[in-house]
């Protein structure tokens, strides 16, 4: 089991949450409250390392900056739209064994 960070961002367009997680490239999910956000970025992150796993590469090394980059382009995307800049950010761990 491993521990990331995922960046909720909120879209008052349909009343929810866009969820993404740094370290992996386009895991990406939504829900409509945090925690269905939360469950769904979960069970995209566990596909997203399964896929990767087999293709032979992994996440990325989660920095400050690479956190900091995702958090910076929710907000220029609500700020493009209009929208109150609510961004927060999350810790999930997943499961990330692969049988042998």
């Amino acid at each position: 089991m491993d521990t990331y960070t995922v960046v909720l961002a909120w879209d008052p367009e349909w009343a929810g949450y866009v969820v993404t997680c740094p370290a992996m490239p386009g895991a990406v999910s939504q829900g409509q409250s945090r925690d269905e956000a939360l469950a769904n970025i979960c069970e995209a992150m566990e596909g997203w390392f399964e896929v990767a796993v087999e293709r032979g590469f992994g996440p990325r090394t989660e920095t400050p900056q690479l956190v900091a980059d995702d958090v910076a382009f929710a907000f220029s995307w609500q700020a493009e739209e209009g929208w109150p800049l609510k961004v927060e950010t999350a810790a999930v761990t997943i499961a990330t064994a692969v049988a042998a």
